[in-house]
């Protein structure tokens, strides 16, 4: 052993020496506990981010859950109704008005028409007060960054709501529509009750009765006329009104040629009602009750279509 060699070779030795013994000293615990510490700190770490998203998702499910849940009660009193509503634009105030009977019966008709008011009275306070809750309900459907967890929720409700908006918009088209042809229909049928105290009275050769009769039935028929505006009153009438004013044109003629004593005049009237009575013996009166479920028909569809959107189907 060289000189250069002995300290380096001894203290070799003499730490193999100690280890062998196990007299060595251990590695100092301060890095132990640091090692430690740093993985409950990581874990402890892991563990707030799940709490905090934990609670983001559970706050998002709160913040969404009032106006989900008035979503829901909105839309559901809205599908309740959905029977009255189809009920109501089954109506058809032309509806069992046959003039082509010899005895029609205005006063069943006008009842019937009342009936049918009643039920258009109703159907619009369900749409106005449907409407309104949906409307206030919708713009808390709106995504925030609080209610992202549940936001696939609020779109679906928005959504059925924005269907039920567009059924109720429907619905009260065809509330307009109504409200337009019992406009018409009222002085229509006073007119024809006019008509039928006219012909009792022609029956009993009352010429009197006859002309008492037509200055109101003429005013009634007048209005009808008036208020035949399509769509809401098919245009498929207007020859028909046209028609049945002529025939107060020629009565009129009739009455005052009868009161003259003006037998030429009187037969020359009595010819125009032949003729008037003849065209509208031709007249189809079946042809306005095609054109109202012509017009309603695609305002049906498009409600149930929204409506069973609305109802989550």
């Amino acid at each position: 052993m060289t000189e250069a060699e002995g300290p380096l070779a001894a203290s070799t030795l003499s730490s193999e020496t100690a280890i062998a013994s196990g007299t060595a000293q251990a590695p100092a615990p301060d890095a132990g506990r640091r090692g430690s510490g740093r993985r409950w700190l990581i874990i402890g770490g892991i563990a707030l981010v799940f709490v905090v998203i934990i609670g983001y998702v559970l706050g998002g499910a709160a913040a969404a859950g009032g106006p989900v849940a008035r979503a829901d009660s909105a839309l559901h009193t809205a599908v309740s109704h959905n029977n009255d509503m189809v009920d109501s634009f089954s109506n058809d105030p032309f509806k069992g008005i046959d003039l082509t009977s010899d005895n029609p019966d205005i006063p069943a008709a006008k009842a019937a028409v009342a009936t049918d008011k009643q039920k258009v009275v109703k159907w619009q306070a369900m749409v106005s007060s449907d409407r309104a809750a949906l409307q206030n309900v919708r713009p808390e459907l709106k995504s925030s960054v609080f209610t992202l967890p549940e936001q696939g929720t609020l779109d679906r409700h928005r959504q059925r709501v924005d269907a039920a908006l567009s059924a109720l918009n429907t619905a009260q088209r065809g509330i307009d529509l109504y409200t337009k042809e019992f406009a018409f229909v009222d002085p229509f049928l006073d007119a024809m009750a006019g008509f039928e105290a006219i012909g009792k009275a022609g029956t009993a050769n009352d010429i009197a009765g006859v002309k008492a009769q037509l200055p109101g039935t003429g005013a009634s028929m007048q209005k009808a006329i008036d208020l035949a505006q399509p769509p809401a009153v098919p245009a498929e009438l207007a020859p028909a009104l046209k028609g049945i004013q002529h025939v107060l044109t020629d009565l009129q003629s009739l009455v005052t040629a009868v009161e003259a004593n003006d037998a030429a005049a009187a037969q020359k009237a009595g010819t125009a009602l032949e003729a008037d009575a003849a065209v509208l013996d031709k007249y189809d009166w079946t042809a306005a009750e095609t054109a109202t479920k012509a017009l309603f028909q695609p305002l049906i569809d498009a409600y149930n279509r929204d409506m069973k959107i609305a109802a989550g189907n």
